[in-house]
């Protein structure tokens, strides 16, 4: 008779633990709904696996550039954030450390050079865009490094002194 009632514990355990991971899925997607309303900000982002590759692989260009004029993260940050919302925009890379470099791997039969250039200037009107290099890219780096990340070393480094 103990047997049974050690079952029939074992079985309520187990639809309580049910009954709570149920709650907390439905929880979860609830408030995943809910962060992906329009005019809230989303705490739950798919991967850069996850996305669809919506881009025409003959029509990648990689487009370097540098930010004068901002330097705070959190405008250079807006830059990426707008840049990248962008239709035909795969990547995005903005440095947050001098001479804040910036990349764009896009395809270049959804958007043009200008418009992103034009894009990454509306972020505030002290914004300006130097050093802007495009080019034709045959496939997607895996690492993203804008071309002007890294402050070039004086001759004083290079030479060891």
């Amino acid at each position: 008779m103990s047997s049974g009632r050690a079952s029939l514990a074992a079985s309520a355990a187990f639809a309580a633990a049910i009954t709570l991971i149920a709650g907390t899925s439905a929880r979860a997607e609830t408030a995943a709904t809910e962060a992906n309303k329009p005019g809230k900000p989303s705490m739950i982002q798919a991967s850069e696996a996850a996305k669809p590759a919506s881009y025409n692989p003959k029509g990648l260009h990689r487009l370097d550039f540098r930010v004068v004029g901002k330097s705070c993260a959190v405008c250079l940050m807006g830059i990426q954030r707008k840049v990248k919302a962008m239709p035909g925009v795969v990547k995005v890379a903005v440095m947050l450390r001098k001479p804040y470099g910036a990349v764009i791997i896009y395809d270049s039969t959804k958007v043009s050079k200008d418009k992103l250039m034009e894009t990454a200037k509306s972020q505030d009107k002290d914004v300006r865009i130097e050093q802007s290099v495009d080019n034709a890219i045959p496939k997607i780096p895996s690492i993203l490094i804008p071309l002007y990340a890294i402050p070039k070393q004086t001759a004083q480094t290079t030479a060891g002194g």
